[in-house]
């Protein structure tokens, strides 16, 4: 068999195993088919064996020579996909021998882009809120959900003013969308971005959230300028009510031992515990 240059589809690289999963999604229905074959078949391209799936890399286009080495990859390619299947799935597809056999099936079986499937996605973007999340999870979700809807619903552009125009107007929906499902609490930032001319992207007004939630997050840390001074002024009251509590037991010291000297509540306060705290000790 000739050399194989590392380019070449059919090429394997010595680190490439059957059971290699190549991305973190498992196929379990109708419901990821749309995200998990958009991440495998990035992943395919990016191993240089995309065309094993969609019918580009035929086993009838290579010499007999390399046949051998055409059987050993759709092999490989047929063991990454089954290796992203749930179990249920995987079970009718392990005797299968062709892998762009198996990625139509499965193409066939979930691939449904009606207007069901389309409805559930518009009303899972308007009604996802932000809740207990965090900004960064909440923008995370939301975006999945448009990359899924352009998905499943490809926006076709061109340089035509008209396309531009379309393009700006999904750009700006997308805007409101994320800024209607943040909590009340980034009002105020809210209506700062919905003023700004032009209205900035999505990705921008992400950043501006982010820097106040982690602004907010840094001031419940930090106390607040006046915290020190109301801390001394609890300390100084304290201090006064505990004075006073002191001289009201000496004055009922001094009922019940009436030898002791009437003076000792003109000694200063701190002169006159060092001293019976010295008593104490002897």
């Amino acid at each position: 068999m000739a050399d194989i240059d590392f380019h070449h589809p059919l090429f394997l690289h010595p680190s490439d195993t059957p059971g290699t999963i190549l991305i973190s999604h498992r196929l379990t229905g109708v419901e990821n088919y749309s995200v998990w074959s958009r991440s495998l078949r990035i992943a395919l391209f990016a191993k240089n064996k995309l065309g094993f799936v969609d019918g580009d890399c035929r086993r009838s286009t290579y010499p007999d020579s390399l046949r051998a080495q055409w059987d050993r990859c759709n092999a490989f390619v047929l063991s990454w996909i089954l290796n992203t299947v749930s179990p249920d799935l995987s079970a009718g597809l392990v005797f299968a021998s062709d892998s762009v056999a198996v990625w139509t099936d499965l193409k066939d079986r979930f691939s449904k882009v009606d207007g069901s499937c389309i409805f559930f996605l518009h009303q899972s973007i308007a009604h996802l809120t932000q809740g207990d999340a965090t900004v960064s999870s909440y923008f995370t979700q939301l975006k999945l959900l448009w990359d899924e809807y352009t998905a499943l619903v490809p926006f076709f552009t061109c340089d035509c003013e008209v396309a531009q125009q379309n393009s700006s107007h999904l750009h700006q929906q997308r805007l409101f969308q994320f800024l209607m499902g943040l909590n009340e609490t980034y009002a105020t930032v809210r209506s700062q971005i919905l003023l700004m001319q032009p209205l900035p992207s999505v990705n921008r007004a992400y950043s501006m959230i982010v820097q106040e939630e982690a602004q907010r997050s840094l001031s419940s840390v930090l106390p607040h300028a006046s915290e020190p001074i109301a801390l001394l002024s609890t300390a100084s009251g304290n201090r006064k009510k505990f004075n006073s509590t002191v001289r009201r037991l000496l004055r009922l010291l001094l009922q019940s031992h009436p030898t002791i000297p009437c003076s000792i509540l003109r000694v200063p306060l701190s002169l006159l515990l060092n001293s019976i705290l010295s008593s104490w000790s002897c």
